[in-house]
């Protein structure tokens, strides 16, 4: 018995070293002993930290360690792969490995998306025990929520013209998805890095393309040009108001001054009337009688034949009629 007592012992110290775990930088250490987690006085999950640790060695323990710090990826689908000797139009793509999905008008496409996604600290129990693969269950929400949401849209939205806004659609769905089903998972970023026509119909969404783009060349010209001329509109009218604002204050100027001078022959006819040289009246039917001539003036001078019948009786010629009579 004594010969088998150190062997015992040792035996002993060596089951008990095997109690120390390490647990690396980026990982959290979840420890149940006797089958129960441990848990904090606030009971939460007690993680270790990184670095050397002890416990009851198994069976007594049982350590389950996650990375809980690295943002992990799967993918959907396959990215398209050109031929880069140029030999063919595109390489064929194994089909069990594409993800072909049907748009709301009857397309299918293929599409290539990465999900990013890391394990919740604080759902931790749920990543460990709630599915039996998680990464695989998220993976199968993906490809629901994606299938819906194309299902739903069109294949110029899906292909071309709403794919950011699908992306953040497929965003939101997934990680509620992921919340809903208790994965423990958290969804950092969904990416739809492609999106592609079977080979079959490969050449026709080409031309479909060059089309799409002819359009929107036309258009920007078009806009460019109503754009010029709406320009060329804008300056000519500023241009008349600046010639009907210059013709405006000319017509003010010369009524002014038109005004002014009436003003000095009114006040010459009253002084011309108080220093007894002529009548008011007097100097008043001279004055429109000047006026009379000038106007006359301006109007032949204006008329291209001139044609007088002598009738042998006198024409009264004046406007203005003499206010003594």
């Amino acid at each position: 018995m004594k010969k088998w007592g150190p062997l015992i012992l040792i035996a002993l110290l060596a089951y008990l070293s095997c109690g120390f775990y390490l647990v690396r930088g980026n990982e959290a250490a979840v420890v149940r002993r006797f089958g129960r987690v441990l848990t904090t006085e606030a009971g939460t999950v007690a993680l270790k930290p990184s670095g050397l640790h002890y416990d009851l060695p198994w069976p007594f323990t049982r350590v389950d360690r996650i990375r809980v710090n690295e943002v992990r990826t799967l993918t959907i689908g396959t990215a398209e792969v050109e031929d880069i000797a140029g030999s063919q139009f595109l390489q064929a793509v194994d089909p069990a490995r594409q993800a072909q999905f049907v748009t709301g008008d009857k397309n299918i496409l293929n599409l290539y998306v990465t999900v990013h996604y890391r394990v919740s600290e604080t759902h931790i129990l749920d990543y460990l025990f709630g599915s039996e693969n998680p990464e695989r269950r998220l993976q199968t929400l993906a490809e629901s929520a994606l299938a819906d949401l194309v299902l739903r849209s069109g294949v110029d939205f899906v292909h071309t013209l709403g794919r950011n806004e699908l992306r953040e659609q497929l965003v939101a769905r997934v990680r509620d998805l992921a919340e809903e089903n208790r994965l423990g998972l958290v969804v950092e970023d969904v990416a739809i890095s492609n999106v592609y026509p079977p080979l079959r119909v490969k050449a026709q969404f080409i031309d479909v393309m060059n089309a799409r783009a002819d359009k929107e060349t036309y258009i920007n010209e078009a806009r460019a040009y109503a754009e010029q001329k709406l320009a060329e509109a804008r300056a000519l009218a500023q241009k008349k108001i600046d010639e009907a604002e210059a013709y405006r204050q000319r017509l003010i100027e010369e009524a002014r001054a038109r005004a002014d001078s009436f003003l000095k022959m009114i006040a010459q006819f009253r002084a011309a009337e108080r220093e007894g040289i002529q009548t008011y009246a007097q100097a008043r039917q001279m004055a429109l009688r000047r006026y009379y001539i000038e106007t006359m003036e301006g109007i032949l001078r204006k008329v291209a034949g001139k044609v007088f019948l002598d009738s042998g009786k006198p024409v009264d010629l004046t406007i203005f009629r003499d206010p003594t009579q």
